[in-house]
């Protein structure tokens, strides 16, 4: 009896942290913090309640090399700036443009085009999120960067 319980409280608290619910990321965000030079953190990718880190050649910074960035400018300029295999940099200038939450970046010849969610935004700490469907499957992808 004792053995079922147990395993009862492992499996319902098991299901608990497997189950339970994200912050809710659609309220107003303070957008006076928006313009800067964001450093590229981390990625991750979200599907079906279930968040992985996520990176691909595009969305990862080269180990030993200076960190990928997107600047963004008053007036409407964006700067990315990208670090590739033996820190070669190269930077692209383009555009971008907000309305309410969300804000879109087009930099031609790169990964930053598209319109994304500011999800959460700081003096210091920036997420963007886009969803769409990666492999198949619907989801998330969640871009973090730091001041």
């Amino acid at each position: 009896m004792k053995k079922s319980i147990v395993l009862f409280l492992l499996v319902l608290t098991l299901a608990t942290v497997f189950t339970s619910c994200t912050k809710d990321d659609s309220g107003p965000v303070d957008m006076n913090y928006i313009e800067g030079k964001w450093i590229f953190n981390k990625s991750t990718a979200t599907s079906s309640g279930f968040t992985i880190p996520y990176s691909t050649d595009y969305f990862k910074n080269e180990d030993g090399c200076n960190k990928d960035y997107i600047e963004l400018i008053a007036g409407g300029v964006a700067k990315y700036g990208n670090y590739s295999l033996n820190c070669v940099f190269e930077g692209k200038e383009g555009t971008w443009t907000q309305s309410g939450n969300t804000i879109t970046i087009s930099v031609s010849g790169t990964s930053f085009n598209g319109t994304f969610n500011v999800a959460s935004l700081s003096a210091t700490e920036l997420l963007l999120k886009i969803d769409g469907t990666y492999a198949g499957n619907s989801g998330t992808f969640n871009l973090y960067f730091t001041k």
